[in-house]
This record gives C-alpha cells, structure tokens and sequence, in this order.
C-alpha cells in the first residue's frame, strides 16, 4: 500500500495495526478512508490498494446498512476521544456475516480523524445458536416422548375401529378405499411414533429398507394430501388441484416406505400452506442417470431468499402458531438418511419447487 501524504498520515504505527487480529480502518472527517489493514481485507473481501483513498460511506460500503453507520460515525466525530459501539449484519460476498464495530475518533496532525474497529463474530453466533438449538431440541424430545407414548395409545384403538370398517363386506367403492388408506395411515404413524421414541432413547432404526415402487408411493402421499387440500378450500376458500406425471413403468429406491411417503406428504401440505385463492400443484417422477428425481411444484407465493436459507432448520416457521417448524427438517433428516439429496427452487410471486433425488435400483 501507498504511503499517505506526511499531513494525512496518523501518527500510529502501520506494522502494528496489520498484525491485530480484528479489521481496522482509518477515515478522516469526510469519510475517506486512510489505512486499511489486512485483517479487514479478510473480513471485507477487498484489497486495500482498491479502497484507500476512497470515501467509505459513498464508494466502498453503500448499502442499506451504511445510513445508521454514517449517523453513528457523525455523532462519534463530534469531539476528539468518543466512541461508538454496535453490531451490523453486512452483505459480505459470498455471504453475510455478523461483526461487531467500534469507531473511535482522535485528532492527528490537528485533524479529526477515526479508528474503526471491525471484529467479525459470525462464528461465535452460530455456535451460540447451536448451543440455544440443541437445548430447544433437549427440551423438545423430552416432551415428544411423553407425547408419543400417548399418541399411541391412540393409534391403537384408531387402528381396530379401521380393521372392524375394512372387514366389513358391504363395504365398497370409495367407502372401501379410505378405509384402507386409514388403516395405511395409522400404520405410517405408528412407526413415526415409534422413531420418535427410539429416537430420544438415542436408538437407531430398526425398520429394515426394501425395495419401494416411487409411483405407489407417491400415489399414497397424493391420496394423503387431497383431504387437506379439501380443507384448505372450505377454511379459507382454496381452490387446489393435485396433479401427478408418473412414469408408465415405475422406478424403484430402497428405503422405507413410510418415511418416504412423510416426506412427500410434508412437502404437499407446504404446498397447500402456500397457495392462496385458485392454485395447482404437480408432482413429478422422473429417472436420472441412475438415480430417482420425485419433484413437488407449486404456484404459490413463493418465498424470499433469506426464508429460503432457513428452510430445513428444526424449529424455523414462517406459519407462526400454525406451524412447528419440524415439517421440512424432518424431510431433509428422511432425505439424507435414505442417501439423497433436497434442493429448492423458489421466487416470491412464482411459486416454489422441492425436488428430491435418491439412489435408483433396478
């Protein structure tokens, strides 16, 4: 870096501030920046020799943030010796990072001149949010397993009453056919109760995989979800259509059929969640150089990329008290444990689209 003219030079040792393990930046009273150390390079993602010299608050950082730093910087450089001190979420490429900022003026060569101070702590939040994160979930699991144990007690007499209705020989038509589907689903939430116990008992899963027909189970997710979208119409006058494009020959995963069919059925009812007045929702099977594609589409709302970044966290919700935040968690958690992976696709006003991809077998 270029030496500052002698009258515009603070009288502080350059070599030093370089080597402190936090960003300093000198400016003078317009903004202008005068040293510009290479822990800040770090932080910031600029080299020095491209922003020395020029105004920080104008050229360097113009982004929303700046107008409360400019107000604090013009408060501070009020009288020699006043400091400053507050935390920013900035806009760094690639990402936004949390730092701590501390300005500080003085007088150099009789002009006013400040010190700021940039500590970057992006590190230290995540780990405080996972140490808040795994104590939620602590407390969570413990509540669940009472749940659990209560729910199926539940299951169980849900369960007889369907068989007594599924034996019926009078029984027909779609009569039949939801009678089946109870039974199915109370079969699928069983075994969540059951993972949601071993889970907190630090179990692992004791569901074997086999070899599931991706068309059979989407059908059933489908079949799942239509009552909720019929609800969706009657509570608040939604109008949703579920459609499906399935293969004629259905390709096969390994995995465990219930798990895959929660994970589809999560990402429909978010889907229904989504869709506001008239709206469609398509599903999607696809083959993929030897893996298996199962796409959920929407046209609904769509979600900004800050929701967007979130999304699978545990306990993160957009639905305020109508939602738990575990819906979309769980599926990532069922996506990675059968070996696959989740990706999303969503702009605000367009809709969005969850695609999953798992190992295909033969």
């Amino acid at each position: 870096m270029a030496a500052p003219a002698p009258q515009d030079q603070p009288n502080i040792d350059f070599a030093t501030l370089d080597l402190l393990p936090y960003g300093i930046i000198i400016v003078n009273r317009e903004g202008t920046i005068v040293f510009y150390n290479s822990q800040e390079e770090e932080i910031a993602g600029r080299r020095r020799e491209d922003v020395v010299g020029k105004n920080f608050f104008l050229d360097v950082a113009p982004c929303t943030h700046v107008a409360e730093f400019y107000g604090r910087f013009g408060e501070t450089m009020q009288r020699d010796g006043l400091t400053a001190q507050f935390t920013f979420r900035f806009p760094f490429q690639p990402e936004a990072r949390l730092v701590d900022i501390t300005l500080t003026s003085f007088r150099d060569h009789d002009r006013p001149m400040c010190l700021i101070a940039v500590r970057d702590v992006s590190e230290q939040e995540r780990i405080r949010e996972r140490i808040l994160l795994a104590e939620r979930l602590r407390e969570i699991g413990e509540v669940a397993a009472t749940v659990a144990h209560n729910f199926n007690n539940v299951l169980m007499a849900v369960s007889a009453h369907a068989s007594v209705i599924a034996r019926d020989a009078n029984l027909a038509g779609r009569s039949r056919t939801s009678a089946e589907q109870i039974r199915k689903a109370v079969n699928d939430a069983t075994e969540i109760v059951a993972r949601i116990l071993r889970s907190t008992r630090g179990e692992g899963s004791a569901t074997a995989h086999e070899r599931l027909s991706v068309n059979s189970v989407v059908r059933d997710a489908v079949d799942f979800s239509r009552g909720y979208a019929d609800e969706a119409r009657s509570a608040r006058g939604a109008s949703i259509d579920i459609e499906t494009n399935l293969p004629a020959d259905s390709p096969f995963v390994t995995g465990i059929a219930s798990e895959v069919r929660e994970a589809l059925v999560n990402l429909l009812r978010n889907s229904v969640d989504a869709i506001r007045g008239a709206g469609k929702i398509r599903v999607d099977v696809r083959r993929e150089s030897g893996r298996v594609a199962l796409e959920v589409a929407d046209d609904g709302e769509g979600m900004p990329p800050e929701v967007q970044e979130k999304l699978f966290r545990p306990l993160f919700t957009t639905k305020g008290a109508r939602g738990s935040g575990l819906g979309l968690a769980s599926v990532y958690t069922i996506v990675r444990r059968h070996s696959g992976e989740i990706s999303l696709r969503s702009q605000v006003g367009e809709g969005t689209r969850f695609v999953i991809v798992l190992p295909g077998v033969e």
